[in-house]
């Protein structure tokens, strides 16, 4: 029954409602018209946020910075951008959502190998080594 429900659930996700309805959500949030992405509101002092910072390309990191300058100044001038200069649906892509994962997962396996008390027996077969 739970896998029935999650079934519709992600099959209601994918429907034209659901998309023109999360659409126009992220248009009345207001970054778009700052020149933000939505990933540029994720706060950075977790420590998680720090590491998939240091893990973003050079230009991509600029960009940021770039972006969250601008929006600061267009907020204290409390004006918006030209609306050809908005963020396009299309633009905001996820950036660092995605690191963020990436290092939530290695910091995950690392602490399962970290209270591993024995080798798992199938990567003991795996092992070519003759040292035991």
């Amino acid at each position: 029954m739970a896998q029935a429900l999650l079934q519709s659930v992600r099959s209601l996700r994918s429907t034209d409602v659901i998309k023109n309805l999360a659409e126009f959500h992220h248009s009345m949030m207001g970054y778009r018209a700052k020149g933000l992405r939505y990933d540029d509101l994720i706060p950075e002092e977790n420590d998680l946020v720090q590491q998939a910072l240091r893990r973003l390309p050079e230009k991509e990191h600029y960009d940021r910075i770039f972006r969250m300058r601008r929006a600061i100044n267009l907020s204290s001038q409390q004006t918006e951008l030209e609306t050809k200069d908005h963020t396009k649906p299309h633009e905001d892509v996820p950036y660092l959502g995605p690191l963020i994962t990436l290092v939530e997962n290695e910091i995950a396996t690392k602490e399962s190998f970290d209270h591993l008390s024995s080798i798992p027996a199938h990567l003991l077969k795996r092992n070519n080594s003759t040292a035991v």
